[in-house]
């Protein structure tokens, strides 16, 4: 922008705050987004359980009384949009592509997954898409991507995969399970009440960025299972509803255990 007489009288005018026309063209305003990803156990209370170590199984008892010993688990966020309280849609920059959330990895630690450059004003929705995962190809001499790719090639194609055995006790041998969720699934997170009680609102002048939290728990997906008549495809055809069940938003980056969110 040149700067003239009129000009620096305009930017003089805006900072005493004697008049607003022309201000928000010098100074837009607004602040910068960033949306992560995290899972952990359900609480139990008040506070969530450790179910097992950094890059170890999460071992679980389900509602039917059997143990769960999940060595491997990924879900796929492929796509994050946040919408507007006028019912703007706006897609956010996923940093580095679609993000295979590892739920072997420690429970609570945040994954950064996408983010943008906001306008000031109220924000009421966020629009997850889990989609099917898709193995990058990294060619010599190019730059790698900051989300870790899985080892185990059976997680290409899908949306949720979950490996492991359950066993009712220790005297019996486990029964393996194998689940390949090739379901995508869009799941709409509210956001009118998440910030002091509003939506996300996004000041002209911020002093920090933004943050929103989606969560998800790992240990609801096999509740009413009963792995002596286990019917792997129907499970696999299950796990979506159970994720849009269990996935949730917050501001900031500290998972609030449900009812204390005060």
């Amino acid at each position: 922008m040149r700067t003239t007489p009129r000009t620096i009288g305009l930017i003089m005018a805006c900072a005493a705050g004697s008049f607003t026309t022309g201000c928000d063209a010098l100074d837009p305003g607004g602040a910068l987004l960033y949306v992560f990803s995290t899972h952990h156990a359900s609480p139990v209370d008040g506070s969530f359980p450790n179910r097992g170590d950094d890059q170890a199984p999460r071992v679980f008892d389900t509602d039917m009384g059997w143990q769960v010993t999940m060595l491997e688990a990924y879900i796929t966020i492929e796509a994050v949009t946040l919408v507007s309280c006028n019912g703007r849609e706006l897609p956010l920059k996923m940093f580095w592509g679609p993000c295979p959330e590892d739920l072997r990895g420690e429970d609570l630690e945040t994954l950064t997954v996408a983010g943008l450059e906001l306008e000031p004003g109220d924000y009421c929705e966020l629009i997850v898409d889990y989609g099917r995962y898709q193995m990058p190809v990294i060619q010599p001499g190019q730059e790698d991507t900051r989300h870790d790719i899985p080892e185990n090639t059976d997680v290409d194609g899908t949306t949720i995969y979950m490996l492991g055995g359950a066993r009712r006790d220790e005297m019996m041998d486990q029964i393996p399970f194998s689940l390949r969720g090739t379901q995508e699934l869009r799941v709409e997170l509210d956001l009118t009440t998440v910030d002091g009680g509003g939506p996300l609102h996004v000041a002209r002048h911020e002093d920090f960025p933004k943050e929103l939290l989606v969560s998800k728990t790992y240990d609801r997906f096999f509740d009413g299972v009963d792995f002596d008549n286990l019917d792997e495809g129907q499970l696999a055809g299950d796990l979506d509803a159970v994720l849009a069940d269990q996935t949730r938003v917050q501001v900031g980056t500290v998972v609030q255990v449900p009812g204390d969110e005060g």
